[in-house]
């Protein structure tokens, strides 16, 4: 019994050992500096192994320099937690003992520890050899499972084209697919670490319209994936990685597992795309914490919002015609999202749709209405709509405290784009639409009302002024623009349209309009922001134009400088036009001075004429109901019901009819509700305000059979 007993501890013991994974030392490693590695400069666990330079010693956690001094240990137990997710729970590659995953341990190189010539940077995933995946991290970089989440997944995303997909596939050595290594990085972060579903939502903000594929976006465009994990499961998303062919576009891999038409495919991107403004993404609580991070923003960092929502051009408040602005038109895959805000007690909305057909050969939309709960969750969807012209209606409900209109740019044909192709050569899908019953954002009554306190309208203009900002009375700040922080504005600078000036200096004959967000710097001479460009600490001077979606920070433009497009360059004060990020793949390197009429800038979208008001018509009668009338002896709220003051401080008042069963709630900024009140027999209620927070409030007054809502804003 004894020998017996000790047999099988023998094989146990043999099947362990055989089992270890080994170490293996890539070519890479006899040059110098890394010839100097060595296993007293290394630490291993099951799945890893780390080595270090010189530089740090035999004893990196006790190093004198704290940005060089780590634990290699404590690396090592956070690789091994988000290796476990990785591989053991999403399976997304396998490490069976028969592939070279289950074989070598991933190699992690740390970086500015090896002294001069040795490997340096933030942190990179990817292979050695073709054998093993790997990762070259600076010691600041693992601090937290952040990084390193991101960075295992490159070196996953390596293995997959070494033992799994050996077709050529795996997205290897196709620049087309390029961004999606980011993209999908990011998204498994989010899966070990959820937290990170609402990082870095200003860029997304700004980019929603850009094609899903964009390198603009790169990093934030993983939204889509969640869709496909909802609708398919995790394992849809593993598939595209080892089921991909050679030179293939990810949409493309997932429209051919799915056995789909293209325009299958639009109608799927359409699903992901409807969800995008109430974030209802469920797995994992993903939708919440967008929210969450969305509303943080919103009060706390409002000129992060740049561009969330869509701001059309006005064509004429009369017939409630209004036009995409060239800088805002969705683009392969992307999307406008466009609240809009009911002006008709039935809240029946309307919206007659008309694609510009005429720019592009693969011009197509998909588009539809999103009706949003009072905590922001999504209450329901309209229909998909597909037609390049269509009149659609959508009936809100009591409970639905917000409406949005999508409209998503839906490619007849896929174009699979280069690395940074340029702003011209992307196609872009504009439309027009004429709205009955609803106004859209920038034009109703409350725009931008939360952040209108401690001011005062503008003399010359009647736009918001900040008290604690100083424009004089020879500038022009337009109906709808607001200037907030320490802004000073002088001479006869004009900010106009719906632009957000913060802590900016705008001096001279300065013209900044459209829908521009300009935070922080100094701007001066006859300078000009246009569009939807964004600055951010920026010095813009002489007769320099930044427009389009041009996005900046900390640069310095002059002389008679163009940036538009989707520019993000350095600083440049050499005449030219530049409309794109300086990349081979468009012919441009950083202010080259390129003129207007040079290839990189040529628009492959034809230019379109608007459609008339005959062309526009609605189709039937679209004129506001009358709202139902009540049967006899149940309690009805009349449209007059008022609140005021408006914005309130203190307290606010509400009148309505005195009569039973009137029930009074109201909510934050979150959804949240924060007071209920039962009113009986009264025809005036006083609501005390002293205990809320300074924002914008949803007030709800239901009565037996109706309900009205109001917006109600609280100051200090």
């Amino acid at each position: 019994m004894k020998t017996c007993l000790q047999l099988l501890l023998c094989l146990l013991i043999t099947g362990s050992v055989a089992a270890q994974k080994t170490v293996y030392i890539p070519a890479e490693f006899s040059t110098a500096p890394l010839n100097t590695w060595s296993y007293s400069k290394s630490y291993q666990s099951a799945n890893f192994i780390v080595f270090w330079g010189n530089v740090v010693g035999t004893d990196p956690a006790n190093y004198s320099d704290p940005n060089l001094a780590f634990n290699p240990q404590s690396i090592c137990d956070t690789l091994e937690k988000i290796y476990t997710r990785y591989i053991k729970e999403i399976k997304f590659c396998s490490d069976t003992s028969t592939k070279n995953l289950g074989k070598y341990k991933i190699i992690i190189v740390m970086n500015d520890t090896w002294g001069t010539n040795g490997p340096t940077g933030w942190a990179f995933g990817g292979t050695y050899g073709n054998t093993i995946g790997a990762m070259w991290v600076h010691p600041n970089s693992t601090r937290d499972g952040g990084v390193l989440s991101h960075e295992l997944t490159h070196s996953l995303q390596g293995m997959i084209s070494i033992q799994e997909n050996t077709v050529g596939g795996g997205y290897i050595n196709y620049e087309p697919a390029g961004f999606f290594w980011e993209a999908h990085a990011n998204y498994m972060r989010t899966q070990m670490y959820p937290r990170f579903a609402g990082d870095d939502l200003p860029r997304w903000f700004g980019t929603e319209m850009f094609h899903w594929s964009s390198t603009r976006h790169h990093y934030g465009t993983f939204k889509l994936l969640y869709t496909i994990q909802q609708l398919d499961g995790i394992g849809m998303v593993n598939r595209l990685w080892k089921e991909s062919l050679a030179n293939e576009h990810p949409l493309i891999t997932y429209r051919r597992l799915k056995g789909w038409t293209q325009s299958q495919l639009n109608d799927f991107a359409y699903e992901y795309a409807k969800r995008e403004p109430t974030y209802d993404y469920t797995i994992n609580g993903f939708g919440g914490i967008m929210r969450a991070e969305r509303d943080r923003l919103k009060t706390q960092e409002p000129h992060y919002i740049w561009r969330m929502h869509t701001v059309l051009q006005q064509i004429s408040a009369t017939t409630g015609r209004y036009v995409v602005p060239d800088a805002f038109a969705p683009q392969d895959y992307g999307y406008n999202i466009i609240p809009l805000y009911t002006t008709c007690s039935s809240r029946l909305v309307t919206v007659k749709f008309k694609g510009h057909t005429e720019v592009n050969a693969t011009a197509g939309w998909r588009y539809g209405f999103v009706a949003e709960n009072a905590d922001g969750t999504v209450s329901r969807y309209g229909a998909l709509n597909s037609a390049n012209e269509g009149q659609i209606s959508f009936q809100m409900n009591t409970n639905e405290m917000k409406l949005y209109l999508v409209v998503m740019g839906a490619p007849t044909t896929h174009t699979s784009y280069v690395w940074e192709p340029g702003w011209p050569k992307i196609k872009r899908y504009p439309y027009e639409i004429r709205i009955a019953n609803a106004v859209p954002e920038g034009y109703q009554s409350t725009y931008r009302s939360a952040y209108k306190t401690n001011g005062h309208a503008h003399s010359n203009g009647g736009g918001w002024v900040a008290n604690t900002a100083t424009v004089a009375s020879t500038a022009y700040v337009g109906p709808n623009a607001i200037v907030l922080g320490s802004s000073n504005i002088s001479g006869t600078a004009r900010i106009e349209g719906t632009a957000w000036i913060e802590n900016a200096t705008v001096q001279n004959s300065v013209v900044i309009k459209g829908n521009a967000s300009v935070w922080n710097g100094t701007y001066s001479g006859t300078a000009q922001v246009l569009d939807n460009a964004v600055l951010s600490n920026c010095t813009v001077s002489g007769n320099a134009i930044v427009k389009g979606d041009a996005m900046e920070w900390g640069v310095t433009f002059g002389n008679s400088v163009v940036v538009g497009g989707d520019a993000e360059l350095g600083s440049c004060s050499t005449n030219g036009t530049y409309l794109q990020v300086p990349h081979p793949n468009n012919g441009r390197t950083e202010c080259d001075g390129k003129t207007a009429t040079d290839a990189s800038n040529v628009d492959v979208n034809s230019t379109y004429t608007q459609f008339t008001d005959t062309q526009m018509a609605f189709t039937g009668s679209v004129a506001c109901a009358a709202a139902t009338v009540a049967v006899a002896h149940e309690e009805v709220l009349p449209n007059e019901m008022t609140v005021y003051p408006n914005p309130a401080v203190g307290s606010f008042n509400v009148s309505l009819p005195a009569g039973e069963g009137i029930l009074l709630s109201l909510y934050d900024s979150e959804g949240k509700e924060v007071l209920r009140k039962n009113v009986t027999s009264v025809s005036n209620v006083t609501i005390d305000t002293d205990g809320f927070k300074p924002g914008v409030f949803i007030l709800k007054v239901t009565g037996r059979n109706k309900t009205f809502t109001k917006k109600v804003i609280i100051t200090k």
